[in-house]
């Protein structure tokens, strides 16, 4: 829903700015996986951009396709959330030796407070890790600008660079400057093994280049004025921080020098010029305490999270500054404005949603162990159907149902979704066939990635932007992998008969598949 404010501004959130950068800066394709709070990027560019917008079936493959794009010499987005880098973190360490052709920008959205993810693990590491630049808006304008920037800096260093946004960045809008959109990079392809092929007689020497590109970086920070130092004479308290806390910092903090760190890895003579004659300095950061633990090789005054002051768990709000200033843990939480007590709301199942009923014949068919997965159907595990064991991420349900079967533990059934199985299942199912596990593995097929917003899958037979496509076929996939057997039921239908498939098939021996086929109910409503 963007809001036009002029002729030159537009209300966006920071997901539509950073699809509106893309744009500006003339990339040719966007590619990504749908994950929270991440998604609407693509789901928002496939309706307004002429390049291509497209989902791939997880983040290993689109980065991989994103590098695909880079060495035609054109710009190419890739996005995903946090959890989501940890798959593709395979192709993203070796593509930073080999280096990028044309500009390479990976949008990865982190989820302080872990409102839809299994954990609120810290982009800036893995970006440390693969030794490649990183850049952190506080806003829309800054994300879209931030994104440009990208473009050009993976250009002129020839790296991926990644743009971390967060929740709060991805979800909120502020006014963004609308401006003219560059021209597509021509395609070019020049062949260049001794840099392009990842074999150990280039290994050393692609390190040993990526190494060099290190100063460069530096240098590049410092003179990006992406890093400032908003400081008054006579101060004496100051804070250091990072993106959307910046605003926090910024709308509470008069007195207090601000140092905003925007691009990392960070130039640490910033930090020893701005605690320079301050008393006292505090770092607020979303995520690990990244900033805090280079700050304190600097300074013993330094107080956060690593000092204890601030909770290292959840996300950052402006109560942290009230924190800061009365320094007494009950002040932590801003005060309600009423005695009342809103009841709890945790997410839950919408009602007629096709899992309740699958959840049931589940339940009724008593399995031992019931190993879960990432998807809607996760809120199964929640009363009264309490129907899921364990979670871990995505794809592992199978792996784990395996690996208890191994140890002659019987009756375990794996649930995941439809996409979820596309994601990263299906070389599960593999390896379980191949080392010959006893499991049930159920399928819960509800035409979409429904946990999401209703992305397509390769199931649906249409793309991101709507066109039509080949139909896959999940019966067929599971019967190419080896299952022993493969059933397709409604759970709306006949569940007396439901449940008897479901017992006969977790009393048999091998791997046996079952599919719960009917459409997300708000997917039909959309239809209607």
């Amino acid at each position: 829903m963007n809001m036009q404010l002029n002729n030159t501004k537009e209300l966006l959130s920071g997901n539509e700015a950073i699809g509106r950068g893309a744009i500006e800066a003339g990339a040719s394709l966007v590619v990504g996986y749908p994950g929270t709070p991440s998604t609407e990027i693509i789901g928002d560019l496939s309706k307004k951009y002429k390049g291509k917008a497209m989902w791939a079936v997880n983040e290993k493959v689109a980065l991989e396709t994103a590098m695909g794009v880079s060495y035609t010499g054109r710009r190419v987005l890739c996005t995903m959330k946090h959890v989501g880098l940890n798959v593709a973190l395979d192709p993203l360490m070796t593509m930073a030796y080999l280096g990028t052709k044309g500009g390479l920008v990976l949008l990865v959205a982190d989820d302080p407070g872990a409102y839809s993810s299994q954990n609120e693990q810290d982009t800036r590491y893995l970006s440390q890790f693969a030794k490649i630049p990183l850049l952190e808006p506080s806003d829309s304008q800054e994300a879209k600008d931030f994104i440009i920037k990208a473009f050009d800096l993976s250009e002129m260093l020839n790296l991926p660079i990644i743009v971390r946004s967060v929740t709060r960045i991805s979800h909120s809008y502020t006014p963004v400057e609308i401006k003219e959109i560059r021209d597509e990079n021509p395609v070019k392809i020049v062949k260049d093994p001794s840099s392009m092929i990842a074999v150990p007689s280039n290994v050393i020497r692609c390190h040993k280049n990526l190494n060099s590109k290190q100063s460069k970086i530096i240098e590049w920070i410092k003179e990006s004025n992406l890093n400032i130092i908003q400081k008054k004479r006579g101060q004496k308290k100051g804070i250091i921080t990072s993106g959307i806390t910046y605003h926090f910092i910024k709308e509470f903090a008069d007195n207090y020098a601000i140092l905003k760190i925007g691009a990392y890895p960070v130039n640490e003579e910033i930090i020893t010029s701005f605690i320079k004659g301050l008393h006292e300095i505090w770092v607020i950061e979303e995520g690990y305490p990244y900033l805090e633990d280079i700050s304190l090789k600097y300074s013993k005054k330094i107080k956060g999270k690593r000092s204890g002051n601030i909770p290292m768990e959840g996300e950052l709000g402006p109560e942290v500054f009230r924190y800061i200033e009365n320094n007494t843990e009950e002040d932590i939480q801003f005060k309600p404005p009423s005695d009342i007590t809103l009841p709890g709301r945790p997410p839950v199942m919408c009602q007629g949603c096709p899992h309740r009923e699958f959840y049931y014949s589940l339940n009724s068919a008593k399995p031992t162990f019931v190993a879960g997965d990432i998807g809607c159907y996760t809120l199964g595990a929640a009363p009264p159907l309490s129907a899921l064991d364990t979670c871990l991420c995505m794809g592992a349900s199978i792996s784990k149902a395996a690996g208890m079967s191994y140890q002659g533990v019987n009756g375990v059934v794996a649930v995941l979704g439809d996409s979820t199985f596309l994601h990263s299942g299906i070389t599960a199912l593999i390896s379980a066939v191949y080392n010959k596990a006893n499991i049930l593995v159920a399928i819960l097929d509800n035409d979409a990635v429904a946990m999401t917003g209703h992305q397509p899958t390769p199931l649906t037979g249409f793309t991101a932007d709507g066109e039509e496509t080949k139909k896959l076929s999940l019966e067929e996939i599971c019967k190419a992998c080896g299952a022993d057997s493969v059933t397709t039921f409604s759970p709306y239908q006949d569940k007396e008969k439901n449940v008897e498939v479901i017992r006969e098939k977790l009393n048999s021996q091998g791997v046996h598949v079952v599919i719960s086929h009917a459409p997300c109910i708000l997917l039909k409503q959309k239809k209607k």
